[in-house]
């Protein structure tokens, strides 16, 4: 490893944006490790490392791996996530349980192993990829939904704490992307949500065809991790001028977009 070249840890980087990623920033440079719970034994242009974010041993060992190999650690990457599909009555506490451990104190767990390095370090750079969803929540999302209204807050809090060290903190949201997320269904299926949850959970699939590439987001990770950080990085014009939207409509004529938007109600004004 050259003394200029960048060291980077991206968790959930075997498909989708993790992996468009962590195949762009090695390309541009970086020495790049990716994880995910079963690394991939194919060849790419990373070094993989084996991690579930939702195990206190599993991120610690993979920290130390990361360490042993490189002494440092400049920039990362909170990429794993899956989405809790579903009714809010539908789902279980258990649900919800399963949704935080992976999407937010996955996150967490992150930050706490790598942080010690980073002020040591004086500096490094921590980007979460987040969604458009974590402003804007949509039906049958709420977990997930919530998930990401969490990590925003999370971040906002956690880049205001770090500064002082010479560290930085970066979101990433990306509207629709056509990537395989895992979606999970709720545990006990209600007669009554049904319709709503399968034209949901249509639009969703139809959008998510018809989304951002996973290459697209990587570029604006790239850009988050290369230039003067900010704190906020929209992907996609649909996100944006949703988020727009949300600012100047009346609370009801932008509910009435969002039926449209997330359910796929062709009747919504």
């Amino acid at each position: 490893m050259t003394s200029q070249q960048k060291v980077v840890l991206i968790t959930g980087a075997s498909s989708g944006i993790g992996q468009a990623t962590a195949e762009l920033l090695a390309a541009h440079g970086f020495r790049v490790f990716g994880t995910s719970r079963n690394p991939i034994s194919n060849k790419h242009s990373f070094t993989w490392l084996p991690l579930d974010v939702r195990s206190d041993d599993s991120v610690h060992a993979a920290v130390q791996s990361l360490l042993g190999q490189t002494g440092r650690l400049d920039i990362l990457i909170n990429n794993a996530g899956y989405v809790q599909f579903g009714a809010v009555e539908e789902s279980s506490i258990a649900d919800a349980q399963a949704q935080f451990d992976t999407n937010l104190f996955g996150v967490i767990r992150m930050i706490k192993a790598v942080m010690p390095i980073m002020r040591q370090q004086g500096s490094g750079r921590i980007i979460n990829v987040s969604s458009i969803v974590g402003h804007i929540a949509p039906p049958y999302g709420g977990l997930y939904s919530a998930s990401k209204f969490a990590l925003e807050g999370l971040s906002e809090s956690l880049s205001a704490e770090v500064r002082q060290f010479g560290v930085s903190v970066s979101l990433v949201e990306p509207s629709y992307v056509n990537t395989p997320i895992v979606t999970q269904p709720p545990t006990t299926l209600i007669n009554d949500y049904t319709l709503g949850r399968q034209r949901a959970q249509q639009s969703l699939a139809t959008n998510a065809k018809q989304g951002l590439e996973p290459g697209t987001v990587a570029r604006v990770i790239l850009q988050a991790a290369t230039s003067k950080p900010r704190l906020r990085y929209p992907v996609g014009v649909d996100g944006t001028i949703a988020l727009m939207l949300q600012r100047v409509l009346p609370e009801a004529v932008f509910e009435a977009f969002k039926r449209r938007l997330f359910s796929g109600d062709k009747t919504a004004a």
